[in-house]
């Protein structure tokens, strides 16, 4: 674990990685996950990595979910317990020069600065909120896929920008996937039209997603356009 801690890092390109004062355990109802009471480390595999992915007209840069935000819309999904962001990603970009995702680095910053959370949040007690601030400026303009994989993808609307929202949930949290309707921000300035789990071993699956929504857009939502 250490090792792979030490790879990550390299990878950041960090000397230091600073969690923000906001992060902190809050108080929620305990998910039926076993573990011990003694746990004391929580290994990057046990977790599973989901995203919600929408639109936005505004510049991703300029467009971000406070904590209060960001975790009420992943109890939407039914998990009370989570490591979120309101860090919105552009998915050309999800991938940093050396290949680390949002998640891994969501899971690195708390295994270095509040490695106790990742028990509380793995046990049900508590969720953590990572900065928007540190993922905006590790994933902001470096594209990372093959040209090739991403030519085959169409994942652009016109006006419009297309992001990820990351969260991390432990592997036996329970969850529910299904999305009935689009959810617009109060404020106008976003709107989520789904909800998936990446898959490490097919990262492509989130251009295949993201198109296939387009695609949907495109044909049964025109007032998504304002017709």
């Amino acid at each position: 674990m250490i090792k792979l801690i030490f790879i990550i890092i390299t990878a950041l390109g960090l000397s230091y990685i600073l969690l923000s004062s906001n992060s902190v355990a809050s108080n929620t109802k305990k998910e039926e996950v076993k573990l011990t009471d003694n746990t004391v480390e929580i290994s990057a595999g046990d977790w599973k990595h989901l995203y919600f992915f929408g639109l936005t007209k505004h510049p991703i840069s300029e467009v971000g979910l406070n904590q209060q935000m960001a975790q009420g819309l992943i109890r939407m999904v039914k998990v009370q317990s989570s490591i979120s962001t309101g860090a919105l990603i552009d998915p050309k970009y999800m991938f940093n020069a050396k290949g680390l995702t949002p998640w891994l680095a969501m899971h690195t910053v708390l295994h270095l600065k509040q490695p106790s959370l990742l028990t509380d949040v793995a046990k049900g007690s508590g969720s953590a909120h990572v900065p928007n601030t540190f993922l905006e400026d590790i994933f902001k303009n470096h594209n990372n896929w093959p040209k090739a994989l991403l030519d085959e993808h169409d994942i652009e609307l016109q006006g419009f920008n297309v992001f990820i929202l990351p969260f991390i949930v432990h592997k036996n949290t329970k969850y529910d996937l299904t999305f009935h309707q689009s959810m617009k921000a109060p404020d106008g300035s976003l709107e989520i039209f789904g909800v998936s789990e990446f898959d490490e071993k097919h990262p492509e699956k989130v251009l295949s997603i993201i198109q296939g929504e387009i695609e949907f857009i495109k044909e049964k939502r025109p007032d998504v356009f304002g017709h």
